[in-house]
């Protein structure tokens, strides 16, 4: 996803086991903007690659994004990022920036 500014892309089927929301070879300048798409039906969480949906721990509870919420992450490597959902699936979809 070469760009001189940003780029974008998503990730289908997030579900109820952890993974990366992009690869090593994605760098971001600033951060990553990931917005949960307007027709889950389900909470998405992010977090590092121990996060969990909500229901285990507080230290690794992801950050919850219901439908059409977004949020900016200080992070360079999408690689570093994971989602995960406590049923069924979701889409997300973010902005390297």
């Amino acid at each position: 996803m070469p760009s001189s500014n940003f780029a974008t892309g998503s990730k289908n089927n997030v579900g109820t086991s952890a993974a990366a929301i992009g690869t090593a070879s994605e760098v971001a300048k600033k951060g990553i903007q990931i917005v949960s798409d307007p027709n889950n039906t389900v909470v998405v969480y992010i977090g590092d690659d121990t996060v969990t949906a909500g229901s285990s721990a507080p230290t690794t509870d992801g950050y919850p994004l219901q439908a059409g919420d977004t949020v900016v992450i200080p992070v360079f490597h999408p690689s570093e990022v994971y989602a995960v959902t406590a049923s069924s699936t979701a889409t997300i979809h973010f902005m390297l920036i």
